[in-house]
């Protein structure tokens, strides 16, 4: 599978994530994890215009976060991450501890929300 098949694209699956999540976070980064039903990965990025104004410096972090997502994504659960920019990073430390922070994310939601036994289909999840 190639990383641009395990991207979040709809507005409908990051509010599925937004709305219930487990969290991790680094000094730059929170990342947030929901199980999902397409049986494989999926990441999504929130980098806001207000902590990098130039886009060179948003599309930096992109890269870096997406390459540390490509490193880790055989070890990963089926779930769907979202990466939200909280701080403004130093450059080169982007995506420092964040394969772990994707693995450790990746295993909360996995305990807080079990797979379904085989032959039963995974029930919906619920936003309260």
């Amino acid at each position: 599978m190639r990383i641009h098949d395990a991207r979040l694209v709809n507005k409908a699956d990051f509010d599925r994530v937004f709305a219930d999540n487990q969290r991790a976070r680094t000094d730059y980064v929170l990342v947030m994890v929901r199980p999902n039903q397409v049986g494989y990965p999926r990441l999504g990025m929130v980098i806001a215009k207000r902590l990098l104004v130039r886009a060179v410096d948003r599309n930096r972090v992109k890269r870096c976060v997406r390459e540390s997502f490509r490193q880790v994504l055989p070890e990963l659960p089926a779930c769907d991450f979202v990466v939200r920019l909280i701080a403004k990073p130093v450059p080169g430390e982007e995506a420092r501890d964040l394969p772990r922070t994707f693995k450790r994310a990746g295993l909360r939601a996995m305990a807080k929300w079990p797979t379904a036994p085989a032959g039963e289909t995974a029930p919906e999840f619920s936003t309260n």
